[in-house]
């Protein structure tokens, strides 16, 4: 039987007497000019800053106004189009070290050093250490210009030593450069004001392939419609985007069960052969009675009924009579 862990929403509703809706600024905001306005920014500043390598024992080099003819940024970083939600934009990156082995997909989990400014030099955030828990993040959950800007980096060689500092060597190194369309947009959050652009140095130490809901396929495999987006993804129209649900397609057989060949993949068994993987087809055998209505002992599991004894769940048989 299928569980759904139900996070309570608690809804403050607050009611303005003197203001009116074309009173909010928020409400006429033009995020196509925005872009356009963060990119002439961005050009700006990389026009006008250069990079300065790290010292020894520190974390992250520096940028600085350009003073005595060093080179700009803008003639260093590499430029990413990017089209999301319709709209086109330009995240720029400073590639000083690709890594020595996987990048992540939009979906997977990246162990990394971070640190974040606003174009003003101000930092807002940090995480200068593998030792903490801030490394870990799960690259669903995080904003746009990350989940776009760290596939262009791979992870590194974990070298750590015994009772020693977790410590990689030949990471992925670089700044991440991208407009406020690609990271808090007009509302802001801590320390980042509405329509800010950012831009983050960067060190990417390991990949792992998430599996969010451990239904044994991958988050980048949920991506059914291929829009680069797991939370739009929702077979059984349950609320629960596939990556987060146990059972894509609400049969009553969980995702990883589906795999009926046992090769560990849900995704290549397709029973009825009408090219709809099991896990995610509500009627697996194609024989007009859905999945779930084949749990002839109302058991709630359809796995364990097999009506004419000939080795085959019902849920399987086409022909179970």
């Amino acid at each position: 039987m299928k569980l759904k862990y139900i996070i309570p929403i608690v809804a403050f509703i607050i009611i303005f007497y003197s203001c009116k809706k074309d009173d909010n600024p928020a409400d006429n905001f033009d995020a196509v000019a925005q872009a356009i306005i963060d990119d002439e920014l961005l050009i700006e500043y990389l026009q006008s800053h250069y990079y300065i390598p790290a010292g020894d024992n520190e974390p992250f080099g520096a940028i600085d106004t350009i003073q005595n003819g060093e080179t700009p940024l803008l003639s260093q970083v590499e430029t990413q189009n990017i089209t999301h939600e319709e709209i086109n934009y330009k995240l720029y990156y400073l590639l000083l070290n690709l890594g020595a082995n996987d990048s992540p997909t939009r979906h997977d989990s990246v162990f990394v050093k971070y640190r974040g400014f606003l174009l003003d030099s101000i930092k807002f955030d940090e995480n200068i250490s593998f030792n903490t828990g801030k490394g870990w993040l799960n690259l669903t959950g995080v904003i746009q210009g990350w989940k776009y800007g760290f596939p262009n980096f791979k992870s590194g060689n974990n070298v750590t030593e015994r009772n020693e500092p977790i410590t990689f060597e030949d990471t992925g190194k670089g700044i991440l450069f991208f407009p406020s369309g690609l990271a808090y947009s007009n509302i802001g959050t801590i320390g980042i004001g509405p329509n800010e652009p950012l831009l983050f140095h960067i060190e990417l130490a390991q990949v792992v392939r998430a599996d969010n809901d451990n239904d044994g396929v991958l988050n980048s495999d949920e991506d059914l419609n291929n829009d680069g987006e797991v939370s739009d993804d929702d077979t059984d129209g349950d609320t629960f985007p596939n990556y987060l649900d146990q059972d894509d397609d609400n049969d009553r057989v969980s995702t990883r069960d589906e795999d009926v060949d046992n090769d560990g993949d849900s995704t290549n068994d397709d029973t009825d052969n009408d090219g709809v993987p099991n896990y995610i087809d509500d009627d697996d055998d194609g024989d007009g009675t859905l999945t779930k209505d084949e749990d002839a002992d109302g058991d709630g599991d359809p796995t364990n009924d097999d009506t004419d004894g000939d080795g085959i769940p019902d849920y399987l048989d086409a022909d179970n009579s």
